[in-house]
């Protein structure tokens, strides 16, 4: 029994020693860390700047919510765009600010599930409505971001771009 009680001690001094919260935690309310209502604003954000690219507060959302060191990589985009792999979809807040006033809508973008960090969120999302709308889109983002700022300083985004193919009438993607 008494050979256990260091054992116990120092098990119970690592746990101790743990953060609150885990790689992918809420940071139990840290100041400088993200929350519940932090991340509900930056995913309506986003989803407006995808849903809307003409809108009337599309350049004002986006250069809220977009750092000034804002890039997207997506292999997914850089297929639909016929843009080399491996390389960013939108270098830089500009870049994407142009490049989705040239990108059609996605009319219904739902959220399927989130979780977040400190300063880091996760996404599954499904768009609809694309085309002729066969297939479900569905894709993951994860976003690096400032949590004080609650701006994005970074997307990573994947998604069915054989699904999106077939929805917008490219005939390599139908079914057989």
């Amino acid at each position: 029994m008494l050979a256990s009680i260091p054992l116990l001690v120092t098990f119970s001094l690592g746990a101790l020693a743990q953060p609150a919260w885990g790689p992918w935690g809420n940071g139990h309310g840290a100041p400088d860390c993200l929350n519940d209502a932090k991340v509900k604003t930056i995913l309506d954000g986003y989803t407006y700047l995808l849903e809307s690219p003409q809108g009337a507060d599309f350049n004002t959302t986006a250069e809220s919510l977009l750092s000034d060191s804002f890039f997207v990589s997506s292999d997914s985009i850089n297929t639909l765009a016929g843009y080399p792999l491996g390389v960013n979809a939108y270098p830089s807040k500009q870049a994407f600010i142009a490049g989705q006033a040239q990108t059609p809508p996605i009319p219904v973008l739902q959220t399927l599930g989130s979780f977040y960090s400190c300063d880091q969120i996760a996404w599954r999302w499904n768009g609809s409505q694309i085309g002729s709308n066969q297939y479900e889109i569905k894709g993951i983002i994860t976003m690096d971001v400032n949590a004080t700022t609650t701006q994005i300083n970074a997307v990573y985004s994947e998604f069915n771009s054989g699904a999106w193919l077939s929805d917008i009438g490219n005939p390599e993607c139908q079914k057989k």
